[in-house]
């Protein structure tokens, strides 16, 4: 500190003589000339040490599309086979397979480390103001019994989806994308909600289509029964399909280690 007062002295004083030349400094601008001052003086001192002139980077040769124009120009002359290009998936799905709880753990494994998005049934599609148990008996028909119901929600800690859900089918589309269509509001609500992988949330609308569309045109409802814990009632039902009318109806609490309901 004791050696930098001097030579901020000197400066000081250098600077203000050659300023004071040709105008007046006043107090608010004594910080900004000495700055100026030595930014200065800096520069000479950088020019003194590394000499005058910066030697040139080298080139770094930037991909342009040019660049592509002769393998263009081969393929479509014919002198090179034109590389195949992947079909971009579009929400199309043409296969499906509903994994069962009793797979083998690398397929059930698979699903803890997808990172969701999920679809509402916030939309006024028939299929999203159709009563849920009545596209529970679609999905029963097409696709078969729910990959888990609330008696499996309820027993097992391991499951993806809270214990809200009343049923869950897990699927596997196109041979890889995984795929769940569940349900979280119970008998009394309108619609599924669908999940898929979030690499294909902006299609996902396209794939709750095509997948379930049709389980709907292609089938006929089929009976099923469920049951449906009310989490602010606190109270169990029985719901389903009989065959010829829809029911809720409130039982005892079940004893869920006996499997799921039937309609006998």
């Amino acid at each position: 500190m004791k050696r930098s007062a001097p030579v901020f002295l000197i400066l000081l004083v250098c600077v203000s003589h050659i300023y004071a030349q040709s105008r007046r400094i006043t107090w608010d601008q004594l910080g900004f000339v000495y700055a100026e001052a030595r930014s200065q003086m800096l520069y000479e001192a950088y020019i003194e040490m590394n000499g005058e002139y910066v030697a040139p980077l080298g080139f770094a040769p930037l991909q342009v599309a040019s660049d592509s124009l002769l393998e263009w120009i081969a393929e479509t002359m014919g002198l090179r086979e034109k590389a195949s290009s992947p079909e971009l998936f579009r929400g199309e799905i043409h296969t499906w397979e509903l994994i069962s709880l009793t797979d083998p753990p690398d397929i059930l494994g698979q699903y803890e480390d997808v990172h969701w998005s999920y679809l509402g049934n916030n939309f006024f599609t028939p299929m999203d103001t159709l009563n849920t148990p009545d596209l529970r008996a679609y999905l029963e028909a097409y696709f078969g019994s729910p990959t888990q119901t609330v008696v499996e929600i309820k027993q097992d800690d391991h499951v993806l989806r809270d214990d809200y859900s009343q049923f869950e089918y897990w699927f596997v589309v196109n041979d890889s994308i995984p795929m769940i269509v569940m349900d979280v509001g119970g008998p009394f609500d309108r619609g599924v909600i669908v999940a898929t992988d979030h690499r294909f949330r902006s299609i996902l609308y396209r794939m709750r289509h095509s997948l379930l569309s049709a389980a709907i045109r292609q089938s006929v409802p089929e009976p099923y029964v469920d049951y449906y814990y009310h989490r602010i009632a606190e109270k169990w039902y029985r719901t389903g399909f009989d065959g010829k009318e829809y029911f809720v109806r409130e039982i005892r609490p079940p004893d869920l280690k006996q499997g799921r309901p039937s309609l006998r």
